[in-house]
């Protein structure tokens, strides 16, 4: 639920326009819903509907006649309620809803004091929710007691009056939010003002701060779908009413906002300096513009952007912290950049607009296959370092899920564009789990880290936006002009390592958010990752096995061109090229194989003859996380693979044969155990969400309770308050009279004395309360900050939702893993028909069968049979070595 609230001075203009149809015949049913109690008459409780004259003359005679019971007070008292705001003049102000606006002066500009006795608040719920007539009186009355409107029980306080208006839906076809409009005065019954400013300690001061607050407590009290912003802390800003109807008039998926907080993250990840960050935003036609500290244009303090559509700039100038706390200028420096004097010295030139270059340094590695082997190499090793990071600093996994958030948000630049799908998904989960509450909170990582090895990745992503064009949601295809289509085939499958990669990084950070119970942050982590990304990493998966053959074959007549030229200068039968022609066509294909070569990782040094290579026990698949057992799928496609995905035990020697037989009966024993257990109990995911389900369904049982608690400690907390003002007040009062005023003194004293008792007698009494506030929080077992998210996530149907996504997703990798277990029992018999061969031999046959065997191989670079190390019979065979251009292939 959102609140906007403005301020005026004619409450009857405003209460005219609440009953009519609207500026475009909009409001189609608008009646009063609720009320202070001089309000609630049944001869203005009727439902207008219609533009006929007779139904307007009857609501404007009804909304004047509630603009004049609530404006009494004001008019008996002559109170005046002034701010602060900009000055009348033509223009400026302007009419809303029917009142004349009174708008606070912006910093630096001119103000006067000008009466503002009116107030009016639009409380809107979210999209597809709707309350009716009698729940959203509970709500706005339950609202207003809480904005200090409706008085205190004991009468010390007075109420105010007030009216809440419905229209329903908001749009001209209804299309729109259900919202309702509250108009009240700011003049108590008793002529004293309500503040709009200070409501007690612990409370938001302001009353846009404390209707926030407010709205907070109410959707987790009336079951309503909590705003992210609120229920995560440090949140993003919302869409304006002009941004949400642009879209939808322009027909775009999404707000100029929504695209723009995503491309600054993205290039805010890629830049490596703050110069490459302005020259990189502008470069993507962002318009961005700096804000100067006062007093010149020397040092910048901030930036706003602003979105361009067409060449020409639309939407409204978005600060960076606006868009999200750690976009701000402020934080970039802190955890995005090396910050130095002379950083910002060169960056000033790029805000003024003076730098001709992109300020973007050479990196090792340019932008070929060497780059991006390299960045999935430092992101692989970076993500294995998560495990050092304790759980509980929350500071470090909200900056890490920020380097995640910015890779997702190359990504969706680069496949996705102006059509966010899957990837911008997960950059707009991981960006709320990048907030912190507190600027002082914010984790600084060490001089010298930068740039990050997913920086390095956004980089890479966002530096080529011609190679890779979407064939699909969340699928890409890669160029095939000036890169060769092998080569271009190795970059889809690093591009799906680092898929696999990043995936791995946010369930890393969801298993952070597990661990300090911050359970509601952790499932929408999950159920973006199972919802969004999965399916994009099966897409992957499925068509890099399409485009395998292909592969295979180009890959074949490569190596089998480079094993040509290698037998011959292994035989001493080189020669001289014919003629220039030969000469550049065998350069050619060297060039090719080397640039195979380069793609498929560093070489397994070789083999030293008559050296026995020691078996090393691999983790078997069983052992392997879904990520590692996905991308051990797909790794055929990443290394030199060929079309057969049969091994060749004959040509193993007979320890190597002994213990791939042992590993794969282990293996294949392992994984029929599990599937059977899978079968009968479930898979993981149901399991977990199962469990999920249990724990949340017990928390959300004490939430309300301690809640209620915290209510209590709140109300109690104000009482305190009030009285230690009062007893200031009147100390002071005591002070101010003279020593010859002995009865007045005498009389005023007795005041002090009987507030200072009333302190007294309520401290047990709040001590009280507090503790037990406390006991009810710590028997929750979740931080008041994670309360409305388990409440959400505890209803039965997104339980159910979840459950039915869990059960899904674990269908599906069982039948992945029943057809790897089929490839495994294939393997598994070649291996033991060839065991079972041999034992048949006597020790004679085998030795001369061996010594044939390496003879045949003699004239080629080939290893010895007793000395070659077979392939893993998990992955397809690579084929023998057919020369140094033949890599061993990207270690998985």
């Amino acid at each position: 639920m959102i609140a906007k609230i403005r301020r005026g001075q004619k409450l009857g203009g405003l209460m005219v326009y609440l009953l009519g149809s609207g500026d475009h015949n909009e409001h189609k049913d608008r009646h009063i819903i609720a009320g202070s109690p001089t309000v609630m008459r049944a001869a203005w409780l009727e439902h207008f509907e219609g533009e006929s004259a007779e139904v307007k003359a009857a609501a404007r005679e009804a909304a004047l006649a509630v603009a004049h019971e609530i404006e009494i007070p004001r008019t008996l008292y002559g109170t005046q309620v002034r701010m602060k705001a900009k000055p009348v003049a033509v223009g400026v102000g302007g009419r809303e809803l029917g009142m004349d606006v009174v708008e606070p002066a912006g910093k630096g500009e001119k103000s006067v004091m000008r009466n503002a006795p009116v107030w009016h608040c639009v409380l809107a719920l979210q999209p597809g929710e709707e309350l009716d007539d009698a729940k959203w009186s509970q709500v706005v009355n339950e609202f207003m007691s809480r904005m200090g409107f409706t008085g205190t029980k004991d009468g010390k306080v007075a109420q105010a009056r007030w009216a809440a208006v419905r229209h329903g839906h908001s749009g001209e076809t209804g299309e729109g939010q259900d919202h309702i409009h509250i108009a009240a005065s700011l003049i108590r019954e008793d002529g004293s003002k309500v503040s709009t400013f200070d409501y007690g300690p612990g409370r938001a001061r302001g009353d846009w701060n404390r209707a926030d607050e407010v709205c907070g407590e109410l959707e987790r009290e009336f079951g309503l779908q909590v705003l992210a912003s609120r229920k995560e802390g440090g949140g993003l800003s919302g869409n304006s009413r002009a941004e949400i109807e642009r879209s939808k008039r322009l027909g775009t998926p999404e707000t100029e906002r929504e695209r723009l907080r995503r491309l600054v993250r993205a290039y805010a990840g890629a830049a490596e300096s703050e110069t490459e960050f302005v020259t990189g935003l502008r470069g993507a036609g962002i318009s961005i513009r700096p804000r100067y500290a006062a007093g010149g244009t020397d040092e910048v303090t901030g930036y706003s952007v602003r979105f361009r559509r067409d060449g020409a700039e639309v939407g409204p100038w978005v600060g960076g912290g606006k868009l999200a706390g750690d976009l701000s200028l402020a934080a970039l420096r802190e955890q995005q950049w090396d910050d130095s004097p002379a950083g910002r010295a060169d960056a000033l030139a790029a805000w003024k607009g003076r730098t001709t270059t992109s300020g973007r340094a050479a990196r090792a590695g340019g932008d070929g296959v060497e780059a991006w082997q390299q960045a999935a190499a430092e992101a692989g090793q970076w993500r294995d370092r998560l495990a050092e990071v304790p759980h509980g600093d929350r500071a470090q996994w909200a900056w890490l899920a920020g380097q995640a958030a910015g890779v997702f948000a190359a990504w969706s630049e680069h496949l996705e564009g102006d059509q966010p799908g899957a990837f911008a998904a997960a950059a707009d989960s991981l960006t709320r789990s990048a907030q912190m509450p507190r600027r002082t909170d914010r984790y600084r990582p060490p001089p010298g880290t930068h740039p990050t090895a997913l920086g390095d990745v956004a980089r890479l992503l966002l530096d080529q936006p011609a190679r890779s064009k979407p064939q699909g949601r969340g699928s890409g295809r890669v160029r095939d002009d000036d890169i060769a289509a092998q080569v271009a085939i190795v970059l889809v499958a690093l591009m799906f390592v680092l898929l696999a990669i990043a995936i791995a990084i946010a369930l890393a950070v969801a298993r952070a958010h597990r661990a300090r119970g911050e359970l509601g942050r952790a499932l929408a982590v999950e159920h973006m990752t199972r919802e969004h990304l999965d399916p994009v990493r099966a897409q992957w998966e499925s068509d890099l096995e399409a485009r395998r053959a292909q592969w295979d074959r180009d890959a074949a007549a490569v190596f089998t061109s480079a094993a040509e030229r290698a037998a011959k200068r292994a035989a001493g039968h080189t020669s001289a090229p014919e003629s220039e022609d030969a000469n550049r066509g065998s350069q050619d294909q060297t060039d090719r194989a080397k640039k195979l070569a380069a793609a498929q990782g560093p070489l397994t040094p070789p083999t030293q003859p008559g050296a026995e290579v020691k078996p090393r026990r691999r983790a078997y698949y069983t052992e392997l996380s879904a990520d590692q057992r996905s991308t051990l799928r797909a790794a055929a496609v990443a290394s030199s693979g060929f079309v057969s995905d049969d091994i060749a035990p004959a040509r193993w020697s007979d320890d190597w044969l002994d213990t791939e037989l042992q590993h794969l009966r282990t293996e294949v024993a392992l994984l029929v155990a599990d599937i059977a257990d899978r079968n009968e109990h479930g898979g993981p995911h149901t399991r977990q969400v199962s469990a999920d389900n249990a724990e949340l369904t017990q928390k959300a049982a004490k939430i309300p309770a301690a809640q209620q608690a915290q209510r209590a400690a709140d109300e109690i907390s104000t009482k305190e308050h009030d009285l230690t003002t009062t007893h200031t007040r009147l100390q002071q009062e005591l002070d101010a009279l003279s020593g010859r005023r002995m009865l007045a003194r005498k009389k005023k004293q007795a005041e002090v004395d009987k507030v200072a008792g009333e302190r007294q007698d309520l401290a047990p009494e709040a001590a009280r309360v507090r503790k037990a506030a406390e006991i009810a929080a710590k028997a929750t077992g979740a931080p008041a900050s994670e309360w409305d998210a388990i409440l959400f996530e505890a209803q039965e149907q997104r339980q159910k939702r979840r459950l039915s996504s869990a059960r899904h997703q674990d269908a599906q990798d069982l039948g992945d893993d029943t057809t790897y277990l089929q490839h495994l029992q294939r393997n598994l018999e070649k291996v033991e028909t060839e065991h079972a061969r041999r034992e048949q031999l006597t020790p004679e046959q085998r030795a001369a069968e061996v010594r044939t065997q390496s003879k045949a191989r003699t004239t080629g670079p080939k290893r010895s049979v007793g000395t070659e190390r077979p392939a893993d019979p998990r992955r397809p065979f690579r084929g023998p070595d057919r020369g140094p251009s033949a890599g061993q292939g990207i270690g998985m």
